[in-house]
């Protein structure tokens, strides 16, 4: 991701309530500055579409509450993205 893109995202992020470090509000996930510069928007996009799949069947496994606290934080990311998207489709 280029810098202009990981800025959108950074604050569409903490707008969502991700800490400044890119901890999730339910800390399931870290999405730093790192993280983000080596990792595509569309891919952490289908990334982020997998794991709420995965996470929906999964709350027998890991527990009802766990699994709705990843969703959450998972959903808020996707979120994010699509807001980023938006803006540069407009741009």
């Amino acid at each position: 991701m280029n810098s202009r893109i990981i800025s959108e995202l950074k604050k569409e992020i903490l707008a969502r309530g991700f800490r400044s470090d890119g901890a999730a509000p339910n800390g399931t996930m870290v999405l730093d500055e790192g993280y983000l510069a080596g990792v595509d928007l569309a891919d952490l996009l289908d990334t982020m579409v997998s794991r709420r799949e995965k996470i929906f069947r999964s709350s027998e496994v890991v527990g009802a509450d766990v699994a709705r606290q990843s969703y959450d934080d998972v959903v808020l990311v996707i979120d994010a993205i699509k807001s980023v998207v938006g803006r540069l489709i407009q741009a």
